[in-house]
């Protein structure tokens, strides 16, 4: 066995990668249904579909050859230096190869326009493939990039670049096919350039599944502010009013009191938030606004997702129940403190959500109508009565948080599927169930909220108080 079957069997003897290709097998299938449906309905854009499947696959795949770069001993394996980019051309080719075949059954062509529109449509999907690979080469906290697909598919609905990109991939075969020569050079110039170890050589980068390691996440997060620190000549600027806001009541509380515990896992947990990381969620409020107006503009329940939005942030939240220290807390210290900082970051939260609403009803009252293509688009505000469901569905996010806190990719999992159910009934507003239909009310919402906080405050004692609450770190 040489060197590049070796690499090339990460991708089965890995067992995280098994979830990824189960996720990627399934939605290939999807996107084998949308080109079935082009073909037999004639429907313009389907063909076109492979291209966004391509860019995803290309950022896990680029993923693990950079990971073994970043480990100092990889530079002494033998006949390594190249693997790298035989282990990538040897995915993309082949993938890229298998996708565009599905051109053969684009219909109103000849023998030589299909040929060429083949090469054309494998030219592309290397293009995305490779700009997936450079993308993860170049940012090391390449997850921000799946944010992006919401937006990607709302794009596609309003100007229906799909359309376009297969019209260019029929209508301009040579172009793209001499497009697709000279980035498949380029590429292969990038990935087998001396200086590529030494570029990830001892840093740290983000793996496949390191967006669900709080350890590495952490340890990440370090690396950044120590790195800004050194761009900036001037220390980074404290806020003074909030370190004394803790540490007075720290101080001012008995020694080795439920009070000081508390206030101190209150500072650790929002401390940081409100001084070192102050700006970041300042400008983090200022980028969901102009989102929000865009999801405004559409028609549709998708700008409901800014209730769901929380819930999801706080999955890596540590409550300090769990602690590597036989040290760290009593039992009952530990459960108060964490319900505590489980109330003030749904509070918080649900004040952050609540500005962001209040400001779309006030812009709704000077935002213009919008005419695209012919069709008007009315802004409309965001309905304040669902605002309770921050505050409901945090706890739902911990208690999973807490039962499955060694297996982060599971608690994620979990999230998701819970609340792409709950973000669909958002969205569909009404059910009709035996010809009845029900409303989401606030009666609703306070009855989830009852629930999930029984649940939340249930599961926190449980294992508070009888559970082994010391883990190896």
């Amino acid at each position: 066995m040489n060197i590049l079957h070796a690499n090339l069997k990460h991708l089965y003897q890995k067992r995280s990668f098994w979830l990824i290709g189960l996720i990627f097998g399934v939605s290939a299938f999807g996107v084998i249904k949308v080109i079935e449906e082009a073909v037999t309905e004639n429907k313009r854009g389907g063909f076109s579909a492979p291209i966004l499947w391509m860019f995803f696959v290309s950022i896990f795949i680029a993923s693990l050859p950079i990971d073994v770069l970043t480990k100092p001993f990889s530079s002494c394996l033998p006949n390594h230096r190249k693997i790298p980019r035989e282990f990538l051309f040897c995915i993309g080719l082949v993938l890229s190869f298998l996708w565009s075949l599905s051109f053969l059954f684009y219909t109103d062509l000849n023998i030589v326009k299909t040929i060429l529109t083949c090469l054309s449509a494998f030219s592309v999907f290397t293009i995305s493939y490779w700009f997936g690979a450079w993308f993860v080469s170049k940012v090391r906290n390449w997850s921000v990039v799946f944010a992006l697909l919401p937006l990607i598919m709302l794009g596609n609905g309003l100007l229906n670049m799909s359309t376009v990109v297969e019209h260019t991939i029929v209508e301009s075969s040579i172009p793209m096919i001499l497009l697709g020569g000279i980035i498949n050079v380029l590429a292969w110039r990038y990935w087998g350039r001396a200086n590529l170890s030494r570029q990830y050589c001892g840093k740290l980068w983000m793996g496949a599944f390191d967006a669900w390691n709080k350890e590495k996440m952490s340890k990440f997060r370090q690396v950044k502010l120590a790195e800004k620190d050194k761009k900036n000549s001037n220390p980074p600027k404290l806020y003074l009013g909030v370190e004394d806001f803790f540490v007075s009541r720290i101080s001012g509380a008995k020694s080795g009191s439920l009070q000081q515990y508390i206030w101190g896992a209150l500072y650790k947990s929002f401390g940081r938030l409100f001084t070192q990381h102050r700006n970041d969620w300042i400008r983090f409020l200022m980028l969901m606004l102009p989102i929000l107006c865009f999801f405004c503009y559409m028609p549709g329940g998708g700008k409901n997702i800014i209730f769901l939005m929380p819930a999801l942030m706080v999955t890596h939240m540590s409550l300090g129940v769990y602690s590597s220290l036989l040290t760290d807390g009593p039992r009952r210290q530990r459960f108060f403190s964490a319900l505590t900082m489980a109330l003030a970051a749904s509070i918080l939260a649900t004040i952050a959500v609540a500005i962001l609403v209040s400001a779309t009803h006030l812009l709704e009252m000077i935002m213009p109508i919008l005419t695209f293509k012919g069709n008007e688009f009315n802004f409309a505000a965001i309905n304040m009565a669902l605002i309770l469901i921050p505050f409901s569905m945090i706890p739902l996010t911990l208690t999973i948080s807490l039962i499955f806190f060694k297996k982060q990719i599971l608690v994620m999992l979990f999230v998701i599927i819970i609340f792409q159910i709950l973000f669909a009934i958002t969205i569909v507003a009404e059910l009709t169930i035996m010809n009845a239909q029900l409303r989401i009310g606030t009666e609703h919402i306070i009855i989830l909220l009852l629930i999930s906080w029984s649940l939340f405050i249930t599961t926190l004692r449980y294992i508070s108080m009888r559970c082994c609450l010391v883990k190896q770190s």
